[in-house]
């Protein structure tokens, strides 16, 4: 009987044996991946200086002077404006394109400086500046599709008198600076 037990212990180790080594070469199998990814995207949302214009009025019949460049790549654009009478007003409007492949949204604007006096309603900000008043009208909240799809921004400076009306004939000029942040839409 003793050689019975011995025989199935054998048997017993030799099967537990077995299974390790089984259990060992599926185990010891090496996996390899390879793979590359590669971004094409292009991120490419500016102004543009073809297109970019103004329009100067006058209401006492000395036509304001002014002028708008478009710089740094189409990421920084500088608007002059002088004006000699109360009622003097420029118009000015920019173009903006995304050449990029990303859709492009407009997430927010701010003008260059937050005064007190700055008033922000949906998509126009007026902002006072002594006796100059800017209205800066957004391009809007849509998407700005990729590959070619277009906004415009309209900003007007508008010399105003402070003295509520009584003629101020002094000669002012105007400065401002937009900032607007588009990200991926």
């Amino acid at each position: 009987m003793e050689s019975k037990h011995k025989n199935a212990l054998i048997g017993a180790l030799l099967a537990v044996v077995f299974v390790m080594a089984v259990g060992y070469a599926a185990f010891a199998q090496q996996l390899t991946i390879n793979g590359s990814a590669e971004i094409t995207s292009r991120w490419d949302v500016h102004m543009e200086n073809d297109g970019a214009s103004y329009n100067p009025e006058s209401t006492m019949g000395t036509t304001p002077t002014g002028s708008v460049d478009v710089k740094e790549g189409g990421l920084q654009a500088e608007f002059t404006a002088n004006f000699t009478s109360p009622g003097d007003k420029i118009t000015y409007t920019i173009p903006i394109v995304n050449d990029g492949t990303l859709n492009a949204k407009l997430n927010d604007i701010t003008l260059s400086s937050e005064t007190p006096g700055m008033n922000i309603q949906g998509l126009v900000a007026t902002d006072k500046d002594g006796n100059i008043k800017y209205t800066v009208t957004s391009p809007g909240d849509g998407i700005l599709t990729a590959n070619g799809g277009q906004a415009t921004i309209t900003i007007v400076a508008e010399f105003v008198d402070k003295a509520e009306g009584q003629g101020n004939a002094q000669n002012v000029s105007a400065k401002l600076t937009v900032t607007m942040n588009y990200v991926q839409a």
